[in-house]
């Protein structure tokens, strides 16, 4: 299992999971515990297993909530100076 933070040098990658519906959100190992609880607090739900952490919005949410929660989710931790990647697929653009 790898971690796609990890690999690309980032602190949280948000994107949805491949072959499935689920948003999740990878942050670094060993992030800070202060960073778990800003995503915690912006939404995600925490999970985990073995030694990994990670956090996964709830399955109930329409499109436009997820693209609500992911958008403030990426704006709320580049102000906060974390390196913080959203897959452009979960934004919904205006129209």
């Amino acid at each position: 299992m790898s971690n796609q933070a990890d690999d690309n040098g980032i602190d949280v990658l948000i994107h949805r999971r491949a072959l499935s519906t689920t948003v999740v959100a990878e942050s670094r190992t060993g992030a800070p515990e202060i960073l778990l609880a800003a995503l915690d607090g912006l939404g995600f739900e925490r999970k985990s297993h073995a030694i990994y952490t990670w956090h996964e919005l709830p399955d109930t949410m329409d499109a436009a909530e997820i693209s609500r929660t992911c958008r403030r989710a990426e704006n709320t931790l580049l102000a906060a100076r974390y390196k913080a990647v959203v897959d452009d697929r979960l934004i919904q653009q205006p129209q």
